[in-house]
């Protein structure tokens, strides 16, 4: 079900052949770093099961979310093409496999399959226009739709179009780290937001 997401759908057959005998996996427990912040970028990274959070820290140890990258989704590549060090950290969110591509490899593949790079474009362009529309909502949304919006984007890939959608996993901590929001205001806002029979709140899940 994540198929359509992935960079290797969008290969024709020898590209994905290619694509495929170049990638290494490795499995990183929940919370182990993936890279950190100023480190040089040595390839790229495809989210293979679970998640991975890309977030800055400020001077007192704050998190702000950058993205939560899905199964199939790609990331590290706008560090590598700019050819500058990461301006953010990555971390593993719950048991995740991701697989990896070094730098040298992906410039021979490019460099063979031309037509890739065009891929490559599509992407970092649609998430340059999401960050534009995330700076719009954070100047102009009120709190209560920036909530509903990070909800609404971490609801479960498996009961997504079923009746009662779930969302598994998403600390509160973490909605405020993408919001932008106080976690006051986060937990207000939910508060809120179940009053109002919106969401209901389990244990371990929404």
């Amino acid at each position: 079900r994540f198929r359509p997401n992935c960079f290797l759908s969008k290969l024709d057959t020898d590209a994905r052949k290619a694509w495929t005998n170049l990638r290494i996996a490795r499995r990183f427990r929940d919370e182990e770093e993936i890279y950190s912040e100023s480190q040089q970028p040595l390839g790229i990274f495809t989210v293979c099961k679970g998640r991975a959070k890309i977030f800055s820290t400020d001077a007192k140890g704050q998190q702000m979310i950058t993205w939560i990258r899905h199964p199939g989704e790609t990331f590290g590549h706008i560090a590598l093409f700019s050819e500058k060090e990461y301006f953010c950290n990555g971390k593993a969110m719950g048991d995740t496999v991701l697989s990896f591509v070094d730098k040298r490899k992906l410039e021979l593949f490019l460099n063979r399959h031309p037509g890739t790079y065009k891929l490559f474009l599509h992407k970092i362009a649609t998430e340059m226009r999401s960050l534009q529309l995330k700076l719009k909502d954070t100047a102009y949304k009120p709190a209560r739709s920036k909530v509903a919006r990070a909800l609404i984007n971490a609801i479960s890939y498996r009961s997504k179009d079923t009746v009662t959608p779930a969302i598994h996993g998403l600390k509160r901590t973490e909605i405020a780290e993408i919001t932008g929001l106080a976690l006051e205001t986060v937990v207000r806002t939910l508060a809120e937001l179940e009053k109002r029979s919106v969401i209901k709140r389990e244990t371990k899940a929404i």
